[in-house]
């Protein structure tokens, strides 16, 4: 099923986000201990399994790349205007959902929903917020707007294409970013992948 934060609203937080920032923000990486799985999908600063900033937005070339896997094309609506998503899942479980650029024609960016696609970076989805930014290193962070409100976008550690969606309780308003005793036991909740061009 389609979740609605993948809209073209989180296109546009995304180009605010990965914009404002420059390549001198520092922060130490932790690692976790997490083996993939034989045929596990790898996440990297370069690319998301066999995706990479070539590969074209084409449901048949994406379907030939993920045999092994469910691959399906769906329509959302933002505002009215409709284009496309694919889904690679497995089985019933969604595993990714990829975005197009404005033309439809390359990939603008990649949901990462479920531990099957294992984190380079060390990080694996449902990881404290604390376990991931150490030291006081913690990336820019963004709240998150629309559908993703409520919700803590930040650059993964050294990773300027990468974003991690954090989810957590707090009572504060939803439009701001918590504090770090707040966020820190807030939990990884998705990840999103940038192709560099």
């Amino acid at each position: 099923m389609a979740k609605k934060w993948h809209q073209m609203g989180l296109i546009l937080l995304l180009l605010i986000l990965l914009s404002s920032c420059d390549d001198n923000t520092s922060s130490q990486l932790t690692t976790a201990s997490f083996s993939p799985s034989k045929d596990a999908i790898i996440l990297s600063k370069d690319q998301v399994g066999a995706i990479n900033s070539t590969t074209p937005f084409n449901i048949h070339h994406l379907t030939k790349i993920f045999k092994q896997f469910n691959v399906s094309q769906q329509t959302s609506f933002q505002e009215g205007e409709a284009y496309p998503i694919i889904h690679i899942a497995k089985g019933a479980k969604d595993l990714m959902t990829l975005n197009p650029t404005a033309d439809q024609k390359h990939i603008y960016s990649v949901v990462i929903e479920d531990n099957f696609i294992h984190n380079q970076l060390g990080h694996p989805l449902n990881t404290k917020f604390s376990e991931i930014y150490t030291d006081g290193g913690i990336e820019k962070c963004l709240a998150g707007k629309e559908e993703l409100s409520g919700k803590t976008l930040c650059y993964a550690p050294k990773a300027r294409n990468i974003l991690y969606i954090f989810s957590g309780r707090w009572n504060g308003p939803d439009d701001k970013v918590p504090p770090e005793s707040v966020l820190s036991t807030w939990s990884l909740d998705s990840i999103i992948w940038k192709p560099y061009r």
